[in-house]
């Protein structure tokens, strides 16, 4: 006997049929139609002259017009790194300035001198300042290296601890009673060395300069390879009035079940709550780099100032993910996403994949990565 549906049933049944048809409709991949004349011209014009760009222990091409924006999102192991290109002048201007500062920061009188030591670097690179951290005691200072090498100026700071200090045995004591180390209670003869021993191996270099050394490229530099695997954490951003560009290489493993191809359910509910659709997505392997991508895309609302009201424009969010769940230290993970939140593009759904195909296509390990 066939089951009879209450208006209610019939009803909820009519209205969740609705919804998986609205999810299935949502979560499509949709390719954008290809290339027209006009667009072609776009895209070659863009494309006219490209530039190598050396992140970490990768390369990719971008186009000429393309100019790395972060210069102060450098970590390796414990040392966070700032670079810039600056004249000889200015670099020691720059110096005289930070140890006058240094200098004539008040502090309590226990904790006098703000400035513990200055200490030169060889050949006249630079120096290191050993200086209390604002608003605390002198038994946690930082490190800060100012170093100048084929004319860019670099930054570096580490944190210490150091309990040596006669008014502190007690607190070295319970430090050592609660598991600690002497080697830890005065952290400063190691970082010292680990500093110096970075600096060492730190070069300047122009922005589209490829090292063929075995290391690891920062903005505006380079750090030689040592015995040691050290921990990297890298961010180059390119932006312009249309997007960004946004790239980072670091040495996390990425559990199987975060692997992005993995997150497909969790992504596509993301995506349809945001009214995104798919352009494309799947495994790809540039240059014999394995890779995943994903590319979405959909509408934003962005707020004009001049016109006082919020207008309706595309809105695109295209990953890629390198080595993800299979990184190690020579072939490490790699992310790289672009977007244009808040911004309205002049490029169309197919000039926008255009413009990722190339930049993603050229992706390949630096030379002597491994």
């Amino acid at each position: 006997m066939p089951v009879q549906l209450t208006k209610l049933q019939a009803s909820f049944m009519i209205i969740l049929f609705m919804l998986i048809i609205s999810f299935l409709w949502l979560i499509r991949e949709v390719a954008p139609a290809p290339l027209s004349d006009k667009e072609k011209i776009v895209i070659e014009t863009l494309f006219d002259k490209t530039k190598p760009q050396c992140i970490g222990r990768y390369v990719i091409d971008v186009p000429a017009s393309f100019n790395n924006k972060l210069q102060d999102k450098i970590f390796i192991d414990d040392f966070k790194i700032e670079s810039k290109f600056i004249y000889p002048p200015a670099f020691r201007q720059r110096i005289e300035l930070r140890e006058k500062e240094l200098i004539e920061r008040k502090t309590s009188k226990e904790n006098t001198p703000v400035l513990k030591e200055v200490i030169q670097l060889p050949d006249g690179k630079g120096v290191i300042f050993d200086a209390n951290q604002s608003g605390s005691n002198d038994a946690y200072r930082t490190l800060e290296a100012h170093v100048y090498v084929n004319h860019i100026a670099f930054i570096i700071t580490t944190d210490i601890r150091d309990l040596s200090d006669k008014k502190y045995e007690k607190r070295k004591a319970s430090f050592l009673a609660r598991g600690g180390t002497e080697f830890q209670s005065n952290q400063k003869p190691a970082k010292l060395a680990a500093m110096q021993s970075l600096i060492s191996r730190l070069s300047g270099r122009l922005d589209h300069v490829v090292p063929t050394e075995k290391g690891v490229c920062i903005p505006n530099g380079f750090i030689l390879d040592d015995n040691s695997k050290q921990q990297e954490d890298i961010y180059f951003l390119y932006e312009n009035s249309d997007f960004s560009l946004a790239i980072n290489m670091d040495h996390h493993e990425t559990p199987q079940d975060e692997i992005l191809l993995n997150k497909s359910f969790e992504i596509k509910k993301a995506m349809a709550l945001n009214n995104m659709h798919t352009f494309k997505k799947g495994e790809i392997k540039p240059n014999g780099v394995p890779a995943q991508e994903w590319l979405m895309y959909g509408r934003q609302k962005v707020y004009n100032e001049e016109n006082n009201e919020e207008s309706g424009f595309s809105h695109y969010s295209f990953l890629l993910k390198v080595n993800q769940g299979t990184s190690s230290f020579a072939k490490p993970f790699l992310s790289i996403t672009l977007f244009n939140n808040d911004k309205e593009t002049t490029y169309s759904d197919a000039e926008m994949v255009e413009i990722w195909d190339r930049i993603a296509s050229s992706l390949r390990y630096k030379p002597n990565a491994f």
